[in-house]
Order: C-alpha cells, then structure tokens, then sequence
C-alpha cells in the first residue's frame, strides 16, 4: 500500500470516507436535501443502496437523474449495493439469464454514474450463483468496476464460505464485501468485537476483499453509528488489519438513521479523526 492510499491521518481517511444511503432508507428520500447535508458534513461518496420506490439502478434515465442530484450537490456515487438481487429464487435458464441482464444493465449504470464496485446479497452458493458471477466478472473486464458478494452470519454465506466460493471463480474483477456485523463464531458471538477476530477475518479474507460495510454494533444488533456509547467494534485492530492486508477501497459506513439511530451521519463524519486517533495511539 502506498502512503496515498494509507489512512492513518484524518485527511486521508476523509479521502476514502463514503457512506451508504442505508441511512436515509425510509426515513427520507435521496434528493438534493439529503446529499447536500452529506456534503456539508464532508462525506462527499455514497454507495447507493437499491430502493427502487425512489428511483431503478437498472435504468438509464432513471439513474441519470440520481446522477445530476448528486454532481449538484458535489456528492460521488462510489458503488451500488443491490440488497434485493439474490438468485436462490431462480428455477430456470431463462430466469437466470434474466437476472444476469439486470445485473449487467445496473453495472452500467454505476459506471456512468462513476461507481466502481456493484455488489449483491446473492446468498447461498450454487451452480446457478456460480455460473452468474463467472459471466458477471467476464462483463466488467476493462472496465474500473468490480463486482461483489456480502458476507453474512450464517452457515453458507459466512466469511469463510464466501471465499471458498470466489476461490473457486478466482476471478481478479469477483470479490467479497465485509460486512462487520453480520459475522458470527461457533458462540453466537460477532468475532469483530472479540480480540484478535478481526485479525483472524481480515487474514482470512485476503485478496478476496474488495469493499467494507462499517458500523457499529452494541446489545447484539448491529448497523449503529460507529464510535457510539456501547459500540464493541474493536476499530484500531480492524484498521491496523485493513492497512496490513492492503485494502485500497473506500471505507464506507453503513449505520442505521431515524428513528432507530439519531446523529449517524455526524458519527461517519466525525470518523476521520477517531480512526486517526487511534492510529497515533496505536502500539
């Protein structure tokens, strides 16, 4: 990792600093009020997550308009989440093909819109899944994207199923997001609150790692602000292991907001100067 791409002083964390709209998800809209609040606070990249009662990531002209919204409002769009696209569902060819078509016409869009990770739930690996990602990744060669798979807490979909699984495409454009919050030991524990768990996931990911869902996680649940009172994330192991495994993508936060979380974009916005403190505090 290069000292531009490193993020122990705050400023260049701020520069990798992005958040997912999860924040705004039916509480409001994503409109020029929302990104221009984003902006003002110094998060200026967002990950769009699907919402399609707002607006299609499928459709060009759609997304063009979400595009000018956030250009106006001096707002980036860094990657797509599609929480919605799965294909466990799918019980033909056609029916794959189908979501494949909709998977290459929401890359599409997020590369016009300058986005460069598209990712999606999936779920559970299986032929189908397979065979998918394999014609995914083939799709954005040449281009800056890449295309992604969450991490959750369960058997088939934890860490270390997800890199089993793109062990087996092992495709350079075929990566993992990690989620924080979703990971669970063989104790019912999230092993990104315990020491040295997030030595032992970062390790594991390796180069399968090509996004990060951020947020804190407190009486069990997660998706709060980070940094907040009873938030058990072990942050300065997490980032010493994002900086020792070579992670150069953007660290996106994805909390909750109203009305279950008050002040989470002020908590991402103030970040840059936690995790800067902690570098400096760090051992």
């Amino acid at each position: 990792m290069s000292e531009d791409d490193a993020f122990v002083t705050a400023e260049q964390v701020r520069k990798r600093l992005s958040i997912s709209t999860i924040v705004f998800y039916g509480f409001r809209p994503i409109g020029e009020r929302t990104l221009k609040e984003c902006a003002r606070l110094g998060i200026r990249r967002i990950e769009l997550l699907e919402s399609p009662e707002q607006s299609d990531m499928a459709d060009a002209r759609s997304m063009r308009h979400v595009g000018d919204i956030c250009r106006s409002c001096g707002i980036e769009v860094g990657a797509y989440h599609a929480q919605k696209i799965g294909f466990s569902d799918i019980d033909s060819e056609a029916g794959r093909v189908a979501r494949v078509d909709r998977c290459r016409r929401e890359i599409d869009t997020m590369l016009d819109l300058g986005g460069v990770v598209w990712s999606s739930h999936a779920w559970l690996a299986d032929a189908t899944l397979l065979r998918s990602y394999e014609e995914l990744g083939r799709y954005v060669e040449g281009t800056p994207a890449v295309v992604a798979v969450e991490s959750f807490g369960s058997k088939g979909v934890a860490v270390e199923d997800r890199v089993a699984f793109l062990d087996e495409i092992d495709h350079p454009k075929v990566g993992m997001v990690l989620d924080i919050g979703h990971g669970r030991n063989s104790n019912g524990e999230n092993p990104m609150t315990l020491p040295g768990g997030p030595t032992t996931v970062l390790e594991l990911c390796g180069k399968r790692l090509c996004h990060v869902h951020l947020h804190g996680f407190k009486d069990g649940t997660d998706h709060h602000p980070p940094f907040s009172e009873g938030d058990s994330i072990q942050w300065e192991e997490l980032f010493r292991m994002l900086r020792a495994v070579g992670y150069t993508g953007a660290l996106n936060f994805e909390p909750v907001g109203e009305p279950l979380n008050s002040g989470a974009l002020e908590a991402v916005a103030a970040a840059p100067e936690r995790i800067a403190e902690m570098a400096a505090q760090a051992p």
